[in-house]
């Protein structure tokens, strides 16, 4: 143990983990610096060091100071040791020894990292096979409406790190893959770009034969020309007569999960249309 702790005992081991500390306190030094000067500019100015124009004002300095740390961490952790054994080389007598204990140390500050530090590994090992499983089952793709731990939204990520799915209300909503596991997670289209979609349509009880048929013949019209439906699935459409409408249900596949609300916004716009214009009167019991 003595042996080994003694063959790390040198000047440029040292210095090694010296600069990757003091970089790391530089940097964040620098960004203190730079917030303290713009807190005294505002005050100045008689503005409030918490009203912000915009809210991205206060969030890009924080950005960029995460980006430089990452930056500077990496660059050092992987850059310094070839520099320092560079000099050891043409300076030192001992360089050979000094060049192995660097190498060792930037291994074990390494793997330190890599599994325990951040998990960095673990977690895209663990991802990667998730992706590559989904891949060959078809269960999960980009594109496809999914509800994942009470959210719901389209995939529009899969990567081996993160899973990020995009609301209805525009959020952004991120998953750790390696964690999708352990998740429940259930899928609208089940692997495959189109999703069932059915359109329900309430008529009044009291039309007659030829009206139900017009409107029939025109809702097929409007499914065949729709450039959002699948023509490859089958287009049905049901009949059911209640007691206070007749009740027509249109089922097609959109040929991109994505696409339904703005199909089903269409589509019902277009059959509003020609009720409107064919006489074809609509059922209000559903209102009540």
């Amino acid at each position: 143990m003595a042996e080994l702790i003694q063959y790390f005992q040198n000047m440029y081991v040292v210095i090694y983990l010296i600069l990757l500390v003091v970089s790391q306190l530089a940097v964040l030094a620098l960004f203190t610096l730079f917030k303290t000067r713009r807190k005294t500019k505002r005050a100045k100015a008689g503005l409030s060091e918490h009203r912000l124009l915009s809210h991205a004002n206060e969030l890009e300095p924080h950005r960029q100071f995460t980006k430089l740390q990452a930056w500077v961490f990496i660059c050092q952790l992987f850059g310094l040791p070839v520099v320092l054994c560079v000099i050891a080389y043409f300076v030192s007598k001992e360089s050979k020894d000094i060049i192995d204990s660097l190498t060792i140390s930037f291994l074990l500050m390494f793997f330190w990292l890599t599994f325990v530090g951040t998990d960095a590994l673990k977690s895209l090992l663990s991802g990667f096979a998730f992706k590559v499983l989904t891949g060959f089952n078809k269960t999960v793709q980009v594109g496809d409406v999914m509800k994942i731990a009470e959210c719901k939204g389209e995939l529009i990520s899969l990567d081996s790190f993160h899973t990020k799915l995009k609301q209805s209300n525009g959020y952004v909503v991120t998953f750790p893959t390696a964690d999708m596991w352990h998740m429940q997670f259930s899928c609208a289209t089940a692997g495959s770009a189109n999703s069932p979609c059915e359109i329900p349509f309430f008529l009044a009880s009291y039309l007659d034969a030829d009206k139900l048929q017009r409107f029939e013949r025109r809702l097929w019209n409007e499914l065949q020309n729709s450039r959002y439906v699948d023509l490859s699935e089958p287009i049905k459409i049901h009949f059911k007569q209640n007691k206070e409408n007749i009740e027509i249900s249109a089922l097609v596949h959109v040929a991109l999960a994505r696409n339904e609300s703005v199909f089903k916004s269409e589509l019902y716009r277009a059959m509003l249309l020609i009720c409107a214009k064919e006489h074809i009167s609509l059922s209000n019991s559903e209102l009540d």
